[in-house]
């Protein structure tokens, strides 16, 4: 099991910058470079929607007792990318799963 990293310009009025990890124990870790701010959502609390050419990326993060929402918008192809990502690692996760039975 292995995560996989991703770079995404974000598309937003000052094109910021999100690194992006996605790991097959269901977690995808983002951080927003230029604001060195942080996220993480568990990949049931993820939610795409299409705008456009854009598509939102949504999560929920949980900090303690408060639960706190972000979002990103990404461009069409990096959130299809995105999604790949979460199913493979999904997957991935689910395989290791059966194998340990």
């Amino acid at each position: 099991m292995i995560a996989k990293h991703r770079d995404y310009l974000l598309q937003d009025t000052k094109n910021f910058h999100a690194h992006i990890q996605v790991n097959p124990i269901g977690i995808v870790d983002v951080d927003i470079v230029e604001k060195r701010e942080h996220h993480s959502s568990t990949f049931d609390s993820l939610a795409f929607k299409k705008v456009g050419s854009k598509t939102i990326v949504s999560g929920c993060e949980e900090k303690g007792r408060k639960k706190s929402q972000w979002q990103l918008t990404l461009n069409k192809k990096d959130a299809e990318e995105l999604n790949l990502l979460i199913e493979d690692a999904n997957e991935e996760y689910e395989m290791l799963m059966r194998d340990l039975l």
